[in-house]
């Protein structure tokens, strides 16, 4: 028979497998460790027991072999057998003690082997962390280490920590996928101190969606989707939420990558930026910007330096402007221009990127123009209307010092028929529908009126100022 031996240097209290609620890292501030529970070990050895799968643990040169054995529990109402999970040490000592839990434990959540392998495993790292500050040095010498051994290579070493696991089938595929499990077995070990991972063929499925991993441990393959990821994520422990199944729901998952990708470097959000721009449909293109960076937060200039950095190295044939996909006269307006609309389809990515400072539309267009209004040539009854009002309010001495301002026509984006005529703040032209501003008449004249006095005052239909001038001007015109 072989088996799969776990091993680390350092001899762990036999309570570490025996008593519920003991972790020796819950308390430690060492960089990467993993466990927190303290339960981890139990909830291990009694998935193992309910499956069959044969266990022995090493401390030092103390054997943990477990058992279970049958007793029957009454209530004074009903009864019930229960198998209670026995540990029996021998080695140095030759008691047996019951461990205060029955093999039900856990029966529920803990059913797949690979969630005791997770467990043993992290356990030793942990100790060697807590012992070396790292975890490299020993996985080079052989102190750090998780092999296949045969029968007679299952013994105790003095100094060391072993766990012995029964190699099964599903114990072989976990050994054989332990460099995508573990960060810490990869071939590139630093990337447990790294937070976005470049793709490198990790899924354990034939997805490319992201891998999600919390202190180098394999949490969680994201399938709520099946788009293709740009990269993998590795969360420290206060970034990513996990129940004592060790599990993190998608969504949790979701809003903690987002949260990430927030404040990724310029290069690899140039990735997704790029990506975008080229109509991909990714994880990362569908993340939520309130996660990103909240709405009622200001964006820090450091980190908007950031995003615009990004922006420029996703465009880099010349002055690009963001644009939401589908804003077909929005993009015509901005070649016109002289830029080079970019257009994605992610509203939330536009958004947080307009906060962030990317050159987006609303740079470009004037206010008129983002409501997909074309500016047009104006009609003769437009200039005549204005050119009309203008003389009265210069008789009238009431033109501020400003200038007649330039008059054009607009059409309104396909049926749509919201104002008759505008004022523009951004250009300080008077525009009018086409559609009414075909003969002079009154209709034409008040409107003009309207759109003079707040070109003149500068302020909105509901401002004093704007209403007080008309007031005046209507008084003195008819005195």
């Amino acid at each position: 028979m072989n088996y799969l031996m776990i091993q680390n240097r350092g001899v762990a209290p036999t309570e570490a497998f025996t008593l519920l609620g003991m972790s020796m890292t819950e308390d430690s501030d060492a960089r990467a460790l993993i466990g927190q529970f303290g339960s981890g070990n139990k909830l291990a050895i009694n998935l193992l027991l309910r499956l069959g799968i044969k266990v022995w643990v090493y401390c030092g040169k103390t054997r943990l072999e477990f058992f279970t054995e049958s007793e029957t529990i009454s209530d004074g109402l009903t009864s019930k057998e229960v198998k209670h999970v026995m540990c029996k040490f021998s080695g140095t000592s030759n008691s047996t003690i019951r461990c205060g839990w029955t093999l039900n434990w856990g029966q529920k959540d803990w059913t797949n082997p690979a969630m005791a392998l997770r467990e043993f495993i992290s356990n030793a790292i942990d100790r060697t962390i807590r012992a070396e500050s790292g975890f490299k040095q020993a996985i080079l010498d052989g102190d750090l280490t998780v092999v296949s051994v045969m029968e007679n290579q299952r013994r105790a070493a003095d100094g060391f920590t072993r766990v012995y696991i029964e190699l099964t089938e599903p114990v072989h595929k976990f050994f054989a996928e332990l460099p995508r499990r573990f960060l810490h077995f990869s071939d590139n070990p630093n990337q447990v101190y790294e937070s976005v991972l470049p793709k490198a063929e990790r899924n354990l499925s034939s997805n490319k969606t992201p891998m999600i991993y919390r202190c180098g441990v394999f949490v969680l393959e994201m399938r709520d989707s099946n788009r293709p990821s740009l990269f993998d994520y590795n969360f420290d422990k206060d970034q990513l939420k996990i129940d004592e199944s060790r599990n993190s729901s998608e969504w949790e998952t979701r809003a903690a990558c987002a949260r990430l990708m927030g404040k990724v470097n310029a290069d690899t959000l140039a990735t997704v930026m790029k990506s975008m721009v080229e109509q991909k449909d990714t994880f990362e293109s569908n993340l939520d910007a309130e996660y990103m960076f909240p709405c009622w937060e200001t964006p820090p200039e450091d980190m908007k330096k950031n995003w615009t950095e990004a922006w420029d190295k996703a465009n880099d044939g010349g002055p690009a402007v963001l644009c939401l996909e589908g804003n077909v006269i929005d993009t015509k307006i901005i070649e016109q221009k002289g830029y080079a609309p970019k257009k994605v389809r992610s509203q939330s990515w536009v958004k947080i990127a307009k906060r962030m400072g990317v050159q987006s539309s609303s740079d470009v267009l004037t206010t008129h123009e983002e409501h997909g209004r074309e500016t047009i040539p104006a009609t003769a009854a437009a200039l005549q209307a204005v050119n009309t009002v203008w003389g009265w309010i210069e008789a009238l001495g009431k033109t501020n010092g400003k200038d007649k301002p330039a008059v054009k026509g607009f059409r309104e984006r396909g049926d749509k028929t919201s104002i008759l005529a505008r004022w523009e703040p951004d250009t300080n032209d008077i525009l009018f529908r086409e559609d009414v501003a075909t003969c002079f008449d009154n209709l034409i004249l008040r409107l003009a009126l309207e759109q003079v006095a707040h070109y003149i005052t500068g302020s909105t239909d509901y401002e004093g100022e704007y209403s007080q001038f008309l007031l005046e001007a209507i008084v003195e015109l008819a005195v």
